[in-house]
């Protein structure tokens, strides 16, 4: 991962935008990170990620206990609550 100061990175910032194509660029303030620049269709694939384990975390922890997860309800019933035609004919 490229590292730029804040005062670096402004100076540079063609520079920054063209690295993080490749690679994430840590920006530091003061000494600290403080911002990490990625591509953006990186940052969507690691999105998609990140919601997909919330996704599969979420069905394990169900999996272990469902009654944590309150009372089920009928599809049936969701779909008269907002107002749309039924899934299954």
């Amino acid at each position: 991962m490229a590292r730029y100061s804040a005062s670096e990175a402004c100076a540079n910032f063609n520079r920054v935008l063209e690295i993080a194509k490749t690679e994430a660029v840590e920006i530091h303030k003061h000494g600290k990170p403080s911002v990490v620049v990625l591509d953006a269709v990186k940052y969507e694939k690691l999105m998609d990620y990140i919601e997909d384990l919330e996704d599969i975390n979420t069905v394990l922890n169900y999996e272990l206990d469902p009654e944590s997860f309150g009372p089920s309800i009928p599809l049936e019933e969701v779909e008269r609550e907002l107002g749309l035609k039924p899934l299954r004919s």
